[in-house]
């Protein structure tokens, strides 16, 4: 996908090159090859350029999972240096959770990543950074997260969405137990400690030798370092945002996500089908976690913006599962989608589609093929504008 711009797009430099840094959330299993965290976004967002003339080099950058803000950004500077941008190089960010923290750290102005790269001199070449379901005003599900009991269901979690994008399934015994160890009473712990780690060791036990040792190294990180968690706190991320502050020469924008509510009405749409129920289950006891701050209503374009995508306004307990919808607006408003925090960005069920796409959890938010190429879409149109305004 290297390539020059094409020459009818008089705007652009014929010498500039164009990049593109995907950054991971907490997740973070970019780093594990075959499980495609960035696949499909990576194929559309290929696919959308070069249909609008602006062709590009898309990078997925490898994070640690659950590191502090200030290595994981130090990651995404040190990926950016090692592709070593010429001087009339463009580059564009998207950060889905956690990781458009990651990009808004990288261009504070001043910001101390202790390191010897440049900043200044890479930075200065970012036209944009998108943000896709990322905790901007913090993300109460973390607090849950930290702590001996729920660093196991983290890894419990992680191994288990690893599982289901490599395979498309689980097995409803799996759902059905982790729909019970994160919905029984938290006094239970050692005992929930037990399961989660039991539950762990089968899942793992599906891969391949070489993917075990590297998923296990890879979780191992998150054992040893989960300084993120305690930083995506609705207080620790007041702080962040008193201290990061944005670059004028950038464009900020946001993808924003709501899942559809689990309830009654849903439970009854999905009759019979036990596996569907588990995960309903599961999705519940996510949702209630991911709750529990009264974030500030939105007003302006988001408020607009949200009303006509979703009907309605939502309140401070709508989420995607794991990110507040009110905790995601930065910036301009790129896009609003009725999808959870793993659909958006194109783990979702559509059997219709060609592309196979296996879901991360069933939450009946009928988010499609259809929906994920206009927001992409939109996000390209985002870009493209932020070029035009820089070349002016």
């Amino acid at each position: 996908m290297e390539q020059v711009a094409d020459s009818h797009t008089d705007i652009y430099s014929s010498t500039m090159h164009r990049h593109i840094f995907l950054v991971p959330g907490f997740f973070g299993f970019a780093n594990l090859g075959d499980f495609t965290y960035w696949g499909p976004v990576h194929r559309k967002l290929g696919e959308l350029l070069d249909a609008a003339g602006l062709p590009a080099t898309i990078h997925c950058v490898k994070s640690l999972p659950t590191a502090s803000l200030r290595i994981r950004t130090r990651c995404l500077l040190e990926t950016i240096a090692h592709t070593r941008p010429g001087p009339e190089s463009v580059i564009h960010l998207v950060g889905h959770s956690t990781g458009g923290l990651d990009a808004r750290l990288l261009l504070t102005p001043a910001v101390d990543l202790d390191t010897r790269i440049d900043v200044e001199r890479l930075v200065a070449r970012v036209a944009s950074s998108v943000s896709v379901a990322t905790p901007h005003r913090g993300a109460p599900i973390a607090s849950f997260f930290t702590g001996m009991l729920g660093g196991k269901l983290l890894r419990l979690l992680s191994v288990m969405t690893m599982a289901v994008l490599r395979s498309g399934e689980l097995p409803l015994s799996v759902w059905a137990e982790v729909a019970g160890l994160f919905a029984i009473p938290s006094s239970l712990g050692r005992t929930r400690g037990s399961l989660a780690g039991q539950l762990y060791e089968q899942l793992l036990a599906d891969f391949t030798a070489e993917r075990r040792t590297q998923v296990s190294g890879l979780l191992a990180e998150v054992g040893r370092d989960q300084s993120l968690l305690t930083q995506l706190t609705v207080e620790s991320l007041d702080l962040f945002n008193a201290a990061a502050g944005n670059r004028d020469s950038v464009a900020y924008g946001s993808v924003v996500t709501r899942a559809r509510p689990p309830s009654v009405e849903s439970s009854l749409e999905i009759g019979f089908n036990a596996v569907d129920q588990a995960q309903q289950a599961f999705y519940y006891s996510l949702s209630r976690l991911a709750a529990g701050h009264e974030f500030p209503a939105p007003v302006g374009d988001y408020k607009k913006a949200l009303q006509h995508a979703l009907g309605e306004v939502p309140d401070s307990f709508a989420n995607d599962g794991i990110v507040p919808t009110l905790s995601q607006p930065w910036g301009r408003c790129i896009a609003v989608a009725g999808a959870d925090h793993l659909d958006i960005i194109g783990h979702y069920r559509d059997d219709e589609d060609s592309e196979k796409h296996y879901d991360w959890l069933t939450t009946h938010c009928n988010f499609r093929s259809g929906e994920f190429h206009d927001v992409w879409a939109g996000v390209v149109q985002f870009m493209a504008e932020a070029e035009a305004v820089t070349d002016a």
